[in-house]
Order: structure tokens, then sequence, then C-alpha cells
């Protein structure tokens, strides 16, 4: 939007024509010379007014983002003859954002080719307040995640289902603060991509690299010191281009992923290989017969094989009419580290996630002041893990394998195979319409609603061997036959966990943009509705409906059992209030002041967890039991900032922020009583609450001079009763009290600062540096046991910090560009240390090593260095990846 103005006299100019360069978008200003064009994808354009008598101006490289107002006005001078010349000006974006009202961070396709990043994920791990996956002192889980408007997060678990490839971004938005009534379904953050539009024109690119982890750090990885180049090896590309001329275009974007990881197993064991106990009565150092018929070969234990695509058609029948197809699949095929199989890496799941999705788009421009858009889509997200595909294979291994290993010194597996399959698939349909119209100059008003339909398919089973085997020490036989636990057996159906689930939800949402020219509010609406389709119990004392307790239970039938054991969950509504006002307090800066109340069903995976609720015998805590009649989830955020230019390119930000966290979902300190007295069980309801707190300072010098630079600086305070659901089920269950007030959260990161630095050369070079730090997360020592639940997360592991580096060199052949670049990742090899023993508050020794070292015991599978280094108590140790992009260009 903008005006236009008689260059000489100040006069507004009516019934100029102002477009954007090779699209159909345009406008006419009106007869105060003002003029507006709605409806803008993000990206760079080219914008040109127009008009008889005067001469033709154009702005080139306007950037126009997600949600926020691009001003370009124009100053037009008149001209006695029509001489073609264009007088063009290089648009320069201010460096304050007056109307952005809620912390964001924008990231455009630009600033990702500069950073030394590969992944979607290391895009976000730079923004201020993301920390592992936790935003500005949030739980996991809590992000949502939109790709082109449409949320794509999986409800089980708030996980992402497509990984979107990197280069596959037009724009990145991060909402940390208090973002609009059209954004819900989230709790601590909104994650907005735009992917690439099709071009006009052909377009291509291809593009690999290759690497290996280069460390010296042999003490904790083993094989570190091998250098292999093709253990990482990365080859993707795109075509884009018309397939009839402005009318249907393409984009393809494709990608594969070697990752060799850098935890690596040896295989000294096979799963099948049998330890023998001749006995107390022999002396430790003679009492085992290990069968050790490995190859010795290291083995990758957390690396991955991906395949990503994505293809995006559109078409424009007109001018104001677009429809959009957006396929996406990201196919992984991976491991994750598990210590006690790294003498036995055969024996470890293997791990699968695949992700799809289809995105259906109409938009249409209904006059210059309204445009709506309908989206249908449909993603799928499967999830599972197992040793062996084939539940029928022979190479099953007796169970007793895994518990094989001696006792007297601390020693991993030495056979055995996991015996658990799981197969989860989270299916979402959603249709979602927008509704924008810019009702005067002042008002934007948006409304829309969507409507959410998902199926849980989610099947866990342990298999059963036959009854009846010898021990494998004994019979020398270390296989068995496997069958699925039958669901209706009471001995086997308590190994099952098989269940399908239908929710849904409804939202609704009103918003208005008010564009004053001394200030800009952003005020809204929104209303959720969630339908649960699941079932609690009428008689907690009494959980499982096949194995019931009560006398009067026993003497009815299965069927009976069913007219009356369960009652519905009840549907969930809530209406959530958002406000955001930003105003200048000078001619360069801005006060910004956000708020408002945020609402999320807690993840599928809690409300659904044991649905049945299957519990064994014995004493104790039995078990944890679902709720899917938790109620939603809750936070009030609020944050208030201020902006300022110190020069033409140096801004400042500095804004405070607080969340009140309420209704989080936790395990009931009181647990529950069997009928009998035999044990107890928890149950997961809204009793989690926490309080955060925090300053964001950011510091940008955007680029000039061939360079550019960003720092942030985050003080934060995160404090709450639990740091996950579980955590008052396991204070019981260790025999500690359940915390009543406010502690310090396990990812509470009281200092963290992230720094950029690009430089880009005249002569078709640069190089840009990225450097994290980030102070010690809190941990509970071992003595809080004995001494007091005060001592809970009051010690503090040691700091982390992390450079990365990228460089590049391009060189021109025409229409064509070759860029050479290598990438270091953890530049200086820290090895810092992420994890630690809780006796120690090191992950480089423990009292227990010291204990068992002054024992004296030999070793028999493993030196004691061996198991208590463990690498997953360390971060990623130095990267190197060197490739070669290739770029046609029209």
């Amino acid at each position: 939007m903008g005006r236009i103005t008689d260059g000489k006299n100040g006069d507004p100019l009516p019934y100029v024509n102002v477009y954007l360069e090779n699209t159909a978008l345009g406008a006419a200003t009106d007869e105060d010379g003002f003029y507006m064009i709605l409806n803008v994808p993000p990206g760079n354009y080219t914008v040109t007014a127009s008009v008889i008598g005067y001469r033709t101006m154009s702005f080139r490289d306007v950037e126009v983002s997600i949600d926020l107002t691009t001003r370009i006005d124009f100053d037009l001078n008149e001209t006695a003859l029509d001489l073609g010349e264009t007088i063009v000006v290089e648009a320069r974006k201010p460096i304050i954002t007056k109307d952005l009202t809620a912390s964001t961070a924008v990231v455009s396709s630009e600033d990702i080719k500069a950073l030394p990043v590969t992944e979607f994920r290391e895009i976000l791990e730079l923004q201020a307040g993301f920390i592992s996956g936790h935003v500005r002192g949030g739980r996991t889980g809590e992000i949502v995640y939109a790709i082109d408007g449409v949320p794509i997060t999986d409800a089980f678990d708030g996980s992402t289902v497509i990984d979107v490839n990197a280069n596959a971004i037009q724009e990145f938005q991060f909402i940390s603060g208090a973002f609009n009534a059209e954004y819900g379904k989230a709790l601590s953050g909104y994650v907005n991509i735009a992917t690439k539009e099709p071009d006009n024109h052909f377009n291509a690119s291809l593009s690999g690299y290759m690497g290996d982890h280069v460390s010296t750090h042999t003490d904790v990885f083993r094989a570190i010191d091998q250098v292999d180049p093709s253990s990482i090896r990365n080859f993707e590309g795109f075509v884009s281009g018309p397939i009839v001329p402005n009318k249907l275009s393409f984009y393809i974007n494709s990608r594969y992923t070697h990752f060799g990881g850098w935890i690596n197993g040896r295989r000294v064991f096979n799963p099948w290989d049998i330890t023998i106990n001749n006995g107390p009565n022999v002396p430790v150092e003679y009492r085992y017969q290990i069968g050790r018929t490995g190859d010795g070969a290291f083995v990758p234990m957390n690396g991955n094989d991906r395949i990503y695509l994505q293809g995006k058609l559109v078409f424009k029948p007109v001018s104001t009419l677009k429809f959009s197809y957006n396929f996406l699949a990201d196919l992984m095929q991976y491991r994750e580290y598990d210590h006690n199989y790294a003498y036995n890496p055969d024996g470890d799941f293997k791990r699968f996630s695949n992700g799809y999705t289809h995105i259906f788009t109409i938009n249409h421009v209904l006059n210059a002041s309204n445009y709506y858009q309908l989206s249908a889509s449909y993603f799928s997200n499967e999830y599972k893990h197992y040793v062996y595909q084939n539940l029928a294979d022979s190479r099953y291994t007796h169970y007793k394998l895994t518990n094989q290993q001696p006792q007297e010194t601390p020693s991993f597996l030495t056979g055995g195979t996991k015996p658990q399959h799981l197969n989860r698939t989270t299916d979402t349909w959603t249709a979602k319409f927008d509704y924008t119209s810019q009702i005067t100059k002042i008002h934007q008003v948006k409304l829309g609603l969507d409507f959410s339909r998902y199926r849980l398919d989610y099947r866990n089973l342990t298999l059963i061997q036959e009854a009846g085997l010898q021990d494998p020490s004994i019979s020398g036989n270390p296989f068995v036959k496997v069958h699925i636990p039958n669901p209706d057996d009471l001995y086997e159906y308590t190994s099952i966990d098989l269940y399908t689930r239908k929710p849904a939800e409804f939202s609704f949402y009103l918003q208005d943009k008010i564009e004053l020219s001394q200030m800009i509010i952003n005020a809204g609406l929104r209303f959720d509705s969630f339908f649960p389709d699941g079932q609690i119990l009428n008689d907690p004392s009494d959980p499982d409906i096949h194995r019931p307790r009560r006398p009067e239970n026993l003497a009815r039938t299965l069927a009976e059992r069913r007219t009356y054991w369960y009652k519905d969950a009840t549907a969930k509504y809530q209406f959530s209030p958002r406000l955001g006002v930003s105003f200048p307090i000078s001619d360069r800066g801005v006060f910004h002041f956000s708020y408002g109340h945020f609402f999320q069903i807690p993840n599928f995976e809690l409300l659904y967890q044991n649905p049945e609720y299957k519990f064994g015998v014995g004493t104790g805590n039995l078990g944890v039991a679902g709720n899917p009649d938790l109620n939603p989830e809750q936070t009030i955020n609020g944050e208030v900032g201020v902006s300022q230019a110190l020069t033409s390119d140096i801004s400042v930000d500095i804004t405070g922020y607080f969340r009140d966290i309420r209704n989080l979902a936790g395990t009931r300190a009181d647990e529950i009583d069997l009928f009998g007295g035999s044990g107890t069980y928890s149950q997961l309801v809204n009793s989690d609450f926490g309080f955060v707190r925090g300053v964001v300072l950011t510091v940008e010098k955007r680029l000039s001079g061939n360079w550019s630079a960003k720092l942030d600086y985050t003080l934060q305070t995160a404090k709450g009763n639990a740091s996950d659901p579980a955590a008052t089920r396991n204070h019981r269950i260790s025999g500690e009290e359940p915390e009543v007030q406010l502690i310090k959260l396990d990812f509470d990161q009281t200092h963290t600062v992230n720094a950029t630095f690009s430089y880009v050369s005249k002569d078709d070079w640069g190089f840009s540096i990225i450097g994290r730090y980030g102070s010690g997360m809190p941990y509970t020592p071992r003595q809080s046991i004995n001494i007091s639940k005060l001592l809970t997360n009051s010690e503090i592991r040691p700091a982390n910090i992390n450079v990365d580096l990228k460089a590049q060199k391009d060189f021109l052949f025409g229409r064509q560009r070759i860029m050479i670049f290598a990438r270091i990742l953890n530049l200086f090899d820290f090895k810092n240390q992420l994890q630690v023993y809780d006796d120690s508050g090191s992950a480089d020794f423990t009292i227990d090593e010291y204990t068992f070292q002054h024992q004296n015991v030999p070793v028999l599978v493993n030196s004691l260095d061996e198991f208590y280094r463990n690498p997953l108590f360390y971060s990623e140790p130095r990267r190197i990846e060197v490739g070669m992009s290739f770029y046609l260009n029209p």
C-alpha cells in the first residue's frame, strides 16, 4: 500500500496504475492518491507506477511478508513526452516494522541461503525463545507448524508431519509472542512456512554435498577419527516453469540424504549370542562363558536415510482466481541410539517415519477490497519401529538373552532382541476458510473457520514367545517362535495396546487490523471446540473391564459389563481474546504490546494412553491411564517492548514477556486405589501449572557495506510444578513427595545468546558465521531423595557453546551460475555436556564409576570408561561438508 503524489507540488495523483511486474497483481489510486494491493504472496517484487503525463517509476526488490503491510510511496515527475524511460529505485525495507505487534522472526529465502543451515529445524533453533523444542519455557508439543496457511502438526505428539526442505521455503515466520486470533491450537509458538511459488519462466537447480564428522573426541565417540567423506551424502534439486504460459505452472523439489550420524556401536555380539553364568562359586573372571560371534564392525546408531519430494501446481484461469495443489512427502528410516545395545546394535529397533501432505487451495479476489481463501488438506504421519519387520521372523530370540550380561560390573547387552512392534498413524482432514476485507483504508477485517477430523490408529504390542522353552544357557538354542498377543486372552491382552479414535475440532475467529497514522491495532477473538472420541470410567477403583475386581462385576459377562462400565468424554469449548498494539514513540522508534489467551487440546498420546485401563496384578503403582476427558491446556501470554532504529542500518529491540500457564496435563498426586487394596494407579488430569518471564534484547545490522549481523540475548526464568506429565508419578514411585510449589523446569535456560554474521563480497564470494551460547539447564542431585524435595532441579549443568561456519564462491557463465561451498558445524569441536550424572553434575565422571574402579572388578564385556561415557550426554562433534550447486537462471 502507499500514496502517489506529484513530485513537484506534492498533490495526490488519482488513477495511477500501480502493479507488480511479472504478476497479475495491481491497483489504481483513488482521488487521494491512495492505493492498496491485497493478497500478495510473500517474496521480492518490482513495483511500478505509471500514468500519462508522468515518468514511470519502479521500486525494485520490494519485500513482502506474511500478515505485514509493505508501504511504498511514489513521487512522480511530469514529462512532456513519453520517452519510454523508467526511473528505477532500489527499495529499502524499513528497519523498523511498524505493524509488528507480537515478537515475530521473519526469515526470507535469501536469508536461508546465506546461513550455514541445511535443515528447517536448524533455522528454527536460531530464533530467540526457541530452546531444544521448547518455546519461552513451554513444554514440547505446544507449537503449531503451518505450510501455506494450513496447520500440518501431528496431533498425537505435536511433531511436524513434514520437515520442509529449507531450499523450498520462500519465507519462514516464527511467532513467539501473543499471536493473532487467526492462529490457534498452540500454547507457545506458531511457525508459518510459505513454500516457493512456481515461476512463469523455466528455472532449475542441482546441488550436492558430502562430508563426515572430523573430531578428536575418541574418548566418547567410537571410530570418530576414521574419516569417511561419503558418510554424509546429500543430493537435491528443483525445477520450475510454465506448462501453459501465464495460466498453469509447476514447481518440483526433491532431495535424498544419507546421514551416517556420529554415534557408532560395535558389533561385538549378535542378537543370538548366549552368555552362560557358571554360578557364584566360580571366581568372577572365570564365571561367564560369553559367546562373541560379531564381526567387530562399527555400526552407525543415530543415522538416517531420507527422501523428500514436493510438487506444486498453480492454475490461474483469470487474474483474480488461483487454484493450487501442493504435495509433500517426507520418508525417513533412522535409528536412535540406545547405550545398552552399544555392542549388540542389531538387537535394537529400526525406526521409520513417513509423512504425506496434500493441500488444495482456492484463492479468489472478489474486488479490490475483498478476497477469500478456501483450503482442503489431508495429511498422514506414520511411525513404526521393530527389530524385524516380519512377525514370524525366525531370528527373534529368547527374552532371557536381554538380561544375561554380567551383573557384577556395568555391562552392555551381550545378545537379545527387543520384542516390541509399534505402528501408529495419524490421519488429518482439514477444511479451512479465510475471508479478508479491507472495509476502509483503516480497517482490515479477517474472519475464518476451520474444521479438522482425525483418525488415530495405534498398535503397540509385545510379541509373545512360545511357552515351555528352556533357558538358552541350558538348551543352547537362542531362537524362539513368537506370536501376536491375543486380546481375548486374559494373560496376553496386557501385552497389546490397540485402538482407533476419531476426534474432531472446530474453530472460528474474527479479527480487525486497524492501521491508523500513529497506531496499529490487531484485535481479535477466537472460539475453539473439541469433540473427543473416548470413554472414561464410571468406577475408577475397578478399571479393567476384562479382569474386574469387584465381586458383583465378576458375576456378569463381558457384554453386560460393557453396558455400564464406561461413559463418554464431554466436548470442550474455549473463547480466546487477543490484542496487539504498535505505535511510534519517535520518527524511528516503535512501542509494541500484545496480550492473549491461548487454548490447546493436550496431545492425543495423553488422551488415549492405555484406553482400556489395563493394569497387571501386584502391589504399588501399576501404571498410568490416559484421560480423554482432559480439559484444554491454557496459557495467558503477554509482552511489551520497544524497537528503535539507531542508524539507517542498525536497530535494537527489547521485549519483556510473561506466560501464566494453567491446566497442563499431569499425573494426579493422589493415586487411585484399586478395589481390594492390592495396588494403585495414576491418571492424567489437568494438574500442572507454571509461570515464565523473560527479556529479549535484539540488535540487528541489516545488509549494507557488504555485511550484516544480528545478536539476540534472552534472559528467562521458567518455573512450574512439573516438567512433564509423568513427573508427579515418577516422584511418587521413587519415594519423593510431589512438588506443590514452583521449581525450575528441566528446560529452564537462564541465558541464551544467538549471533549471526554474514559477509558478501562484490567478487561473488562470501561467508557466514553462527554463534550460540546457552547457560546450563537444571538437574536434580541424587541426594535430594534423601534430604529434601527443595533440592529438585537445584543444581545447574555446564553451559553450552557452538560456532558454525559457511563459505561460498560463485562462478558465472552467462545464464548459469555455479556455487562451491563448505560448511563446518561445531567449528571448534566443543564437547558440550547435554546431560550429566546426578551425583557429580558432570558427564565425564560419576561416583559409581569411581566405586567400581576401586573394587578392581575385571573387564568382562566392556571397560568402565566405555560404559560411563555415554555419547548421548554430549553434543554433536565437528561436522564438515563440501559441495557444489548449479543454478540455471532466466
